[in-house]
């Protein structure tokens, strides 16, 4: 099952699927190699989760993208950097900042999950582990379409490594407005760019 759980999950946090795609256990046992049950298993640790819906007689689908819910999960987001970041600040010493080459969705992935290690909580961590696989899709087309969002997170990385929480709060709340200017631009490429990816049917 983790093995199967594992390759699902993968394709699913990166957008494999057209929002509003089914997932037919039965074309996934094939794709995977796999028996039922571990299929089964992973779909609705996924469902649980919340990276995935399941419906009564409807089975497994890839959840639509709604402007409504962009908004909510950016204001989750602005609210649970916050919430770590105070947490950190309370806590000096700890690991120290190490620099990564990644992508924007990586490097928000890193600053966060540094944050909350500094935090000393593994409510945070396994919070931002499940905000960083929901929200990978929007950061991805947040760093073609809002300007300037990886000089923000530069920004944010600068102030990590001072130890500077409340600057690093401010260039949070700097990122976050930019993009919720942006989100009914975000639904629109997210759709676009997926709508073609799969079949309607996997």
């Amino acid at each position: 099952m983790v093995r199967v759980y594992d390759l699902l999950k993968a394709r699913v946090v990166t957008g494999e699927f057209a929002p509003g795609s089914r997932l037919d256990p039965m074309r996934l046992r094939r794709e995977f190699g796999s028996s039922a049950t571990p299929v089964r298993d992973a779909l609705h640790r996924l469902t649980g989760e919340r990276l995935i819906e399941s419906w009564r007689n409807e089975g497994f689908r890839i959840p639509q993208i709604s402007e409504p819910a962009i908004r909510d999960l950016h204001e989750w987001t602005h609210e649970l950097s916050h919430i770590i970041l105070r947490a950190a600040s309370r806590h000096p010493g700890g690991p120290a900042w190490h620099r990564q080459i990644l992508d924007h969705p990586g490097h928000l992935r890193h600053l966060l999950g540094y944050a909350a290690a500094r935090s000393r909580s593994l409510e945070h961590g396994w919070a931002v582990s499940n905000l960083c696989d929901r929200s990978e899709l929007l950061w991805r087309a947040e760093a073609t379409l809002v300007k300037g969002a990886q000089d923000d997170v530069e920004h944010i990385e600068q102030a990590l490594e001072r130890d500077a929480w409340i600057d690093a709060g401010k260039a949070f709340d700097h990122l976050h407005r930019k993009r919720t200017k942006m989100i009914a631009s975000i639904a629109e490429w997210i759709y676009n760019s997926r709508a073609d990816y799969v079949d309607n049917v996997f």
